[in-house]
């Protein structure tokens, strides 16, 4: 088991151009009041959309892992929308669940998902290692929020990018890492 006493890495990363493949939610706070909702539209429910998004090949993200959220190439995202609920980073979001696919990608769009086009940008990843789920998921939790409000972006030559449509990503997978993946852009 690896210690929770790690430190956050914080890195750069340039994101080439790719689709977004998802469903998408104003409302919810978090990924289990999320999927809550969602349970609630017919046709969104976890499993069914779940089901979906496994089908969809080419994935970016896909590790051949079964879990959803892990390894399988599904992740959560949040889209800045200035029709989203605004989030304790005092950003308008939309919580969305998908998966990344390849700027190409030419395949099915369930009726019930959304297709939409990245562009190339530069992010700002905020990643804890591994750790045991079962004991240490909320602490690392903590970690993570604790160093994404305290970053030093003036130092760093960067700002959080607010511009409407870009997508911060989560990544929950206890065996590999946890991570926010937030778009960024250089300051003057």
């Amino acid at each position: 088991m690896k210690d929770c006493k790690q430190k956050i890495k914080t890195y750069f990363v340039t994101i080439p151009a790719h689709k977004f493949l998802h469903i998408k939610n104003y409302e919810s706070v978090g990924y289990w009041d999320f999927w809550q909702k969602q349970s609630l539209i017919p046709g969104q429910d976890c499993e069914t959309i779940c089901g979906l998004l496994d089908g969809i090949s080419g994935k970016l993200d896909d590790m051949g892992g079964g879990e959803a959220n892990g390894g399988s190439g599904q992740i959560m995202a949040y889209i800045n929308d200035p029709s989203g609920r605004i989030c304790s980073w005092g950003i308008p979001l939309a919580e969305c669940y998908g998966v990344r696919l390849p700027i190409d990608y030419a395949g099915e769009v369930p009726p019930q998902m959304l297709l939409i086009d990245v562009p190339e940008g530069e992010y700002l990843v905020f990643e804890h290692e591994p750790f045991d789920y079962e004991k240490e998921n909320q602490i690392v939790e903590e970690k993570i929020e604790a160093a994404m409000k305290s970053y030093d972006y003036a130092a760093s030559g960067y700002c959080l990018d607010t511009t409407p449509g870009r997508i911060f990503y989560f990544y929950h997978d206890p065996e590999r890492f946890f991570k926010y993946v937030r778009p960024v852009k250089k300051t003057s």
